[in-house]
């Protein structure tokens, strides 16, 4: 498949396994952190003390019994800085984002994988019950 890319009206088309070079190659550069949280499930942050932008947990099924399921969660704002940069929609850019994720975690996740990362905001300084 290949997509158009628009810059400065310039115009380039991009076949999938560039894009998820191009993609690769941005999250590549960044400074991920891997922290352990047990039972093969773990969170990447962006920097030692950084938030977390990938959560990859072990679900069990409450229809099937006995039956696991891979889930990666990711930050909302990793997915709208990629588009940012490359000017196409959700369902590309997290499908990269998860071919890189796969890659370097050695996991065989897809899209139906996927969900959005879902905020705590109990500790967020800005709240107005914080004194």
């Amino acid at each position: 498949m290949k997509y158009i890319i628009t810059e400065n009206q310039l115009e380039f088309i991009v076949e999938n396994d560039k894009l998820d070079t191009l993609v690769s190659k941005y999250l590549n550069f960044q400074d991920w952190w891997t922290w352990d949280i047990g039972n093969g499930e773990f969170n990447v942050a962006d920097g030692e003390y950084g938030k977390d932008i990938f959560r990859f947990r072990i679900q069990n099924s409450s229809t099937i019994p006995d039956h696991e399921f891979n889930v990666i969660y990711i930050e909302d704002d990793l997915v709208t800085k990629i588009i940012t940069l490359f000017g196409l929609n959700n369902e590309i850019i997290i499908g990269s984002i998860i071919n890189w994720f796969n890659q370097k975690y050695n996991k065989n996740l897809n899209i139906n994988d996927f969900e959005w990362m879902e905020h705590d905001d109990r500790f967020d300084i800005d709240d107005e019950d914080y004194e």
